[in-house]
């Protein structure tokens, strides 16, 4: 079983929620039905609070109403969907490149030409390969392809997306210093784990994406859905939460996230609904990678939050990717132990297993 969050815990992020609502940290929208917008660090680029994630994307008149209602950030990736993904993407640039910033989730040294051509354009607003691995921050090799890609007017600004292991590789790139953006997950369930370092961040003028944010927020549940994402917004550091949009419906129950303030009664009714999933959801902290079977169980979590959120096709997707089974698991408990929440992560791990083998 996953920790509980005790009396003071709850009461502390009582008293977090309500020092935002009286501190004048909430979203500031630019009038009635408008969408809020941030700068995005050193970028200087001005972008709408919510912004288009296109990880299911297949319908390219879901992304042109996002558009066409405001956002103005998107992001795709030439695997997305099985590749349909960027298709949809290519489509609506056609007619909307000038509308927006667009950001690409592909390797600097990789074939960044042929997603340009399959998206309709001459380049990308920003260019976030994945990186996992603290190490990875200073790769030389990717270093010189983003400077390539700069001097070739392929991409204006540097950056990367982090899923797992997201505070030490935070810490090396805030160190570093060269990167302009961080794409990291952030969620209802990691936030007081990255807020000081996204506060160090923004000291260094790194502009925050921040995706997964939907991590503990169900589907078919509106009014927490808002509330949640609003909360995540009180963190000024945040400049964009990138949503992954399928429907006209996420598109206009997302347009509310960015176009008012989170109000009493959301903060409380997010307080309700934190004590019970803030504790059992994963924080993303790349702890639990001590398996001695070599089994990748921070991917695999990432898997099972895919699952559980309802995204099977990505789940399966991903799990398969990793060439990797829960069945080499000999049950030692070792990355429960790890694990600074508790998580039944050997547990998670065969549940996943099942449904998607």
């Amino acid at each position: 079983m996953g920790r509980s969050v005790s009396r003071r815990e709850f009461l502390r992020d009582v008293a977090l929620y309500g020092a935002a609502i009286a501190g004048g940290y909430l979203v500031a929208s630019e009038g009635e039905g408008k969408l809020a917008t941030r700068v995005l660090g050193r970028t200087k680029l001005k972008v709408t609070v919510v912004s288009f994630g296109g990880l299911r994307l297949e319908n390219p008149d879901v992304l042109s109403m996002a558009i066409d209602k405001g956002m103005n950030l998107i992001h795709t990736s030439p695997g997305y969907a099985g590749g349909r993904s960027i298709k949809a993407f290519g489509e609506v640039m056609k007619t909307k490149r000038s509308k927006v910033y667009l950001a690409l989730k592909d390797s600097p040294t990789g074939n960044i030409d042929g997603a340009l051509k399959i998206l309709n354009t001459d380049y990308v607003d920003i260019l976030l390969p994945q990186i996992d691995i603290p190490d990875q921050v200073r790769n030389e090799r990717w270093i010189e392809g983003y400077e390539r890609l700069k001097k070739e007017g392929k991409i204006r600004f540097t950056g990367f997306a982090c899923h797992t292991n997201i505070p030490a590789v935070m810490e090396a790139a805030i160190e570093f210093g060269y990167h302009d953006v961080m794409l990291i997950s952030y969620n209802i369930g990691n936030r007081k784990m990255l807020d000081p370092l996204i506060e160090r961040a923004a000291e260094k003028g790194i502009g925050i994406m921040a995706m997964k944010a939907m991590g503990g927020l169900r589907r078919g549940d509106p009014e927490t859905i808002v509330a949640g994402l609003k909360s995540l917004l009180t963190n000024k550091g945040v400049h964009t939460l990138l949503i992954g949009m399928t429907t006209f419906e996420e598109v206009e129950c997302n347009l509310k996230v960015g176009a008012g303030e989170l109000t009493k009664a959301e903060a409380e009714l997010l307080e309700r609904h934190m004590a019970v999933v803030a504790a059992t959801l994963c924080a993303g902290c790349g702890k639990c990678n001590v398996c001695p079977k070599g089994i990748s169980i921070a991917d695999l979590m990432r898997c099972y939050e895919y699952a559980m959120r309802g995204d099977l096709d990505v789940a399966k997707e991903a799990y398969t990717s990793l060439r990797a089974s829960c069945v080499s698991c000999d049950g030692c408990k070792k990355c429960e132990l790890a694990c600074p929440k508790g998580l039944p992560i050997a547990r998670r791990l065969n549940q996943l297993h099942t449904l998607l083998s």
